[in-house]
């Protein structure tokens, strides 16, 4: 029983100490972003860490402890060869998750959750998030550091028996039952207390830092915690009677008075297009966009209601805001609930299509896009492979021009609306010119704003110019400069500018507003009804209250025209701001998006 024991212990340290390295490698992968920390809050951020670090280690102890109970009765050859079997397949797990959280966590400035295997069901799109060597190159250093851990589990775990020798019957029962009671006792450390609450990311949360915050998180329990989570979790938000945040949403959003109209027609023809990752911050890369907003109107306080495309896509076309720990883009049997700026013009006599250079599957997207009425279509699998030339598809200077040839020589009578969805400013960046800057996502950014000059251009010389109507918005803004982190109310500002011959002359709209008021501004102009656009206020209005709201990865924020609050969920807690109005008026509409949600 001692040497089985001193194997059960031996084996706990041996994991917890892969989980307190963890945090040092996570912190030097972003030092960049940390800044000057001292060496004091590398310690506390281990020390913070160490309850979940502990929770993770008794997970994997559970089913370990059981295997050392059964081992009381079992041929001891064949217990070890399990015991080694279990571990090498759990150090690779943890491996290949401790290497993705590094490698995405610059990008979704958050650790891999649920959303991860939303993604791997796709494996072309999550290949074309970065080049070829990189993926090379870390799934060759994974496998070297995996190798280097089963050889420490080997030295570390040397020379132990866990089978007692010539026991008796009554002993070997005896030794088992005290087993099972040490394993259940792991219950503790993986609840984290025998109160109601229970173990939660939240718990490491000790600094106004975010990013030290973030470091103290284990990946491994994120993605735990994160698949225990329901898709929709109402509860999770829910701060006041229903009634009381109704109230409170509905102040933010009063009646509908006469709009300033700023189009030379009624139905002009629609060209909307859906940037990727077009962030404010990045507005120096856009030359043509910059031009189009000195012709139009921009639209220069607006902020992103999530962080990526699939929340953008439906923020920006059903006005419906992101949610911070699910996608509703993903359930179709909700999507097809939501308004959708293609149902309503479809209802006014509309030709609807939609254009895109990737794939339509996406995180379900084409469902959402039926649903909304475009029945017609174009994506990768339009064009033949030699066209596919970028690792998402085909890259914008392809599909682009094709697009302003057809819109161009149009013969229909209808009006029309035209989606598209841009790709090739999203990761890894690789676009075919490349000397624009030297920052790849700013020599992206530029590159698709010269595709949109050259459609701009193409279209200025078509007879259907005095009738065209361009919307330009980010599906979601970037990381840009990149000591943003990915709660700061920066990260999610982006431009969005309407132009061509519909637009009477040019203003510049600084009411700050949110991507979710795009479409119901633009149905207002039209004099189509926007009143099923629950959560969106028309901009143009001048009684709309200025403000916007945008969800992060478990964490909301609101922007008004007195102050900004951002909320972390997990921790339950103001990161940025005081507590006060704006503060329950974010609470409440984040409750009210959940509560809508369940009802669809």
């Amino acid at each position: 029983m001692k040497q089985c024991l001193i194997y059960f212990l031996k084996y706990y340290v041996f994991w917890l100490a892969i989980m307190l390295l963890q945090k040092p490698l996570f912190m030097l992968s972003q030092h960049a972003q940390l800044g000057d920390v001292q060496a004091l809050d590398w310690l506390r951020v281990i020390a913070h860490a160490f309850p979940l670090d502990l929770s993770v280690a008794s997970y994997i102890m559970v089913l370990f402890g059981l295997l050392l109970t059964a081992s009381f009765f079992a041929p001891a050859r064949i217990v070890a060869r399990i015991g080694d079997i279990y571990t090498y397949v759990l150090l690779l797990v943890t491996v290949a998750v401790f290497g993705t959280d590094i490698g995405v966590f610059p990008s979704w400035g958050f650790h891999p959750d649920k959303t991860l295997f939303i993604y791997l069901a796709s494996p072309k799109e999550v290949l074309a998030c970065a080049p070829w060597y990189v993926w090379v190159f870390g799934i060759a250093a994974m496998l070297l550091v995996w190798l280097l851990l089963c050889l420490a589990y080997r030295r570390w775990m040397r020379g132990l028996d866990v089978m007692p020798v010539q026991e008796t019957w009554p002993k070997r029962c005896g030794y088992t039952f005290a087993m099972f009671l040490i394993t259940g006792a792991l219950f503790l450390p993986i609840r984290g207390s025998v109160t109601t609450s229970t173990m939660n990311t939240g718990r490491v949360y000790f600094s106004d830092n975010q990013l030290l915050n973030q470091s103290a998180i284990n990946p491994i329990f994120n993605i735990i915690e994160s698949m225990s989570v329901q898709p929709f979790d109402t509860q999770r938000y829910t701060y006041m009677p229903t009634e009381e945040a109704e109230q409170i949403v509905a102040e933010l959003l009063p009646p509908t008075s006469a709009p300033q109209k700023v189009l030379t027609c009624d139905r002009p023809n629609i060209i909307f297009f859906i940037l990727e990752s077009f962030s404010q911050n990045a507005w120096n890369a856009m030359p043509c966009l910059r031009q189009l907003a000195g012709e139009g109107i921009y639209f220069s306080q607006v902020a992103a209601s999530s962080f990526r495309t699939d929340r953008g896509v439906v923020a920006a076309l059903s006005g419906f805001p992101g949610q911070p720990t699910s996608s509703l883009m993903v359930v179709p049997g909700k999507t097809k609930n939501l308004p959708q700026l293609g149902k309503s013009l479809l209802a006014e006599g509309y030709q609807l299509k939609f254009w895109y250079g990737g794939d339509e599957d996406f995180t379900s997207m084409r469902s959402y896009l039926i649903d909304g009425g475009f029945v017609e279509r174009v994506s990768d699998h339009s064009f033949p492979v030699s066209q596919r030339l970028s690792k998402w598809g085909v890259p914008d200077h392809v599909l682009l021009p094709l697009a302003a040839d057809e819109i161009a020589h149009r013969s229909t009578s209808a009006p029309t609306l035209d989606v598209i969805l841009t790709l090739s400013s999203h990761e890894p960046f690789e676009v075919p010119t490349t000397d624009r800057f030297h920052d790849l996502y700013l020599n992206s950014i530029a590159y698709t704003d010269s595709c949109l000059g050259a459609f701009v251009d193409t279209l200025r010389r078509s007879p259907q110019w005095s009738n065209i109507l361009l919307v330009f918005v980010a599906d979601h803004g970037y990381p840009y400069p990149y000591d943003v982190q990915n709660h700061e109310p920066r990260r999610y500002a982006i431009p969005v500018v309407w132009a061509g011959g519909a637009v009477a002359e040019h203003h510049e709209i600084t009411t700050l507003c949110s991507q979710i008021d795009i479409v119901p501004t633009l149905l207002s102009q039209m004099d189509i009804d926007r009143s099923e656009y629950w959560f969106a206020k028309d901009i143009l209005d001048s009684t709309a209250v200025p403000f916007a709201f945008y969800s992060f990865n478990d964490g909301f924020g609101m922007l008004t025209s007195q102050d900004t609050v951002v909320i972390d969920a997990k921790a339950d807690q103001c990161i940025i701001g005081q507590e006060g109005e704006t503060e329950t008026r974010a609470r409440a509409f984040m409750q009210r998006v959940m509560e809508t949600i369940e009802k669809l």
